[in-house]
């Protein structure tokens, strides 16, 4: 169930589909069985029309150095081909904005979403003076995301990736169905994902059309963005504006993952380091196995105002999930949880949490 700010319907009788605003692109909701297509997410592969992706360039000679002080990702290091999961953060630690960045040896490519790209773009800007660093427009192309176990090896079948290469945060130029295609591996979600941009690497676009029919033909599944959610709640994966925002130090979000704590100065680095080193994180993101039904801000009993549920799914394996912010007290898995809404009370019960706590950088 993403987080839904308005829906409409388009077509009529069986081939009508819901369309849903999702992080601020029109995506349709399903395709009359999010079960089915939460399968082809989980152990095969599916695509999505990925509206809300965005992805904009920077370019220049400082663009590493200059974009490794304004986040918490390496990105000096960053070799061609190689992208980072990174935060923007206030001097308090709170997330300005969650892009990925990916260096292809020209330029380096940041991928955020329609409804937070401006602030992505003013965030980075913040403190642009002298230095060589541009950021261009957003490049006009469509975005497909394909997801799944075999995303791989389709594209592997297709020409597009090598059959050994193991996903993870990458960017290549390729082509399929003779059409250009910048393609990104994510690392985010607990399967393999690659974000398909139909253009060149200058920006010129390509036919989505042919891309789609040729991943269509391929073995990959339709899928909507209410099964793409699913799997991002069973990943352990925020939303940035559903999960996490600027009123959040990024470790209450579970987002050691985005952050590398060995790289040195950066904007938000000494409350982060503090928070972690000190033990100092009171309130933190949990993934929850809920017994009925619950909605988006239900607090949860015995914690605070903000401790409150972010997101919530129901997943063909494991039932109604959510993920919500728990009290230090509430922080093991197993512990049992009471969540309050608009309905009555609901019990609750802590899940492992998918994703390991890894501090990158720290023996």
């Amino acid at each position: 169930m993403p987080r839904i700010d308005d829906s409409s319907s388009t077509g009529s009788g069986a081939s009508a589909v819901r369309l849903l605003d999702y992080d601020g692109g029109p995506v349709v909701a399903d395709y009359g069985d999010v079960d089915a297509e939460w399968a082809a997410l989980d152990a095969g592969v599916g695509i999505v029309e990925a509206t809300w992706r965005c992805f904009f360039p920077a370019t220049g000679e400082e663009r590493r150095d200059f974009l490794h002080g304004q986040t918490s990702a390496d990105v000096r290091s960053l070799r061609a081909g190689e992208g980072r999961a990174a935060l923007v953060l206030t001097a308090q630690g709170r997330p300005l904005a969650m892009p990925a960045i990916y260096e292809d040896g020209d330029r380096i490519w940041i991928a955020t979403t329609a409804a937070h790209q401006a602030a992505t773009r003013a965030a980075l800007s913040r403190f642009l003076v002298a230095d060589d660093c541009d950021f261009e427009d957003v490049v006009e192309a469509s975005s497909l995301t394909l997801v799944g176990p075999r995303a791989a090896d389709l594209l592997a079948t297709l020409g597009a990736l090598p059959r050994e290469s193991t996903p993870t945060w990458s960017v290549a130029s390729v082509s399929i169905a003779g059409q250009p295609v910048m393609l990104f591996g994510r690392a985010d979600f607990r399967v393999p994902a690659f974000d398909l941009l139909v253009c060149d690497a200058e920006g010129n676009a390509g036919d989505a059309a042919a891309v789609r029919d040729a991943l269509h033909a391929a073995g990959a599944m339709p899928c909507g963005a209410t099964a793409l959610d699913i799997v991002r709640v069973e990943s352990g994966c925020v939303r940035y504006g559903v999960d996490v925002d600027e009123q959040r130090i990024g470790v209450e979000a579970r987002l050691e993952w985005a952050i590398h704590f060995a790289k040195g100065c950066y904007v938000g680095q000494e409350v982060i380091e503090r928070a972690v080193s000190r033990g100092r994180i009171n309130h933190e993101l949990g993934l929850l196995r809920v017994d009925a039904e619950i909605s988006i801000g239900a607090l949860v009993e015995g914690g605070g105002e903000r401790d409150v549920v972010t997101s919530v799914v129901r997943s063909p394996k494991h039932g109604v999930l959510a993920l919500a912010y728990l009290p230090k007290a509430k922080f093991e898995p197993g512990s049992a949880v009471v969540l309050r809404g608009v309905e009555d009370a609901v019990s609750a019960t802590v899940q492992t949490w998918p994703r390991p706590r890894v501090l990158a950088g720290r023996s």
